[in-house]
């Protein structure tokens, strides 16, 4: 899910502080780890890459998650929007 309003840290917690898994997948993005560096590359050639590491969070997706508690996810999420 993508959160383009700032506040994709203060859903992640939201979310925790309400029993839902949720993870936060690559904080440093590939091209600044250590491994993957390359001079030949400089910052700005990720703008995209750069924005998403900010606004992207994984929420449940599984064939386990029944209705109510899909409801739960939505409505959490949804809560904290309005």
């Amino acid at each position: 899910m993508q959160i383009k309003n700032g506040k994709r840290d203060a859903l992640h917690k939201h979310l925790l502080e309400n029993n839902i898994p949720n993870a936060i997948y690559y904080p440093v993005p590939l091209h600044a780890q250590k491994a993957y560096k390359d001079d030949r590359y400089q910052e700005a050639d990720f703008k995209v890459t750069n924005q998403l590491i900010k606004e992207v969070i994984s929420l449940p997706m599984h064939t386990e998650l029944d209705q109510e508690q899909l409801e739960f996810i939505t409505n959490t999420i949804l809560s904290f929007i309005k």
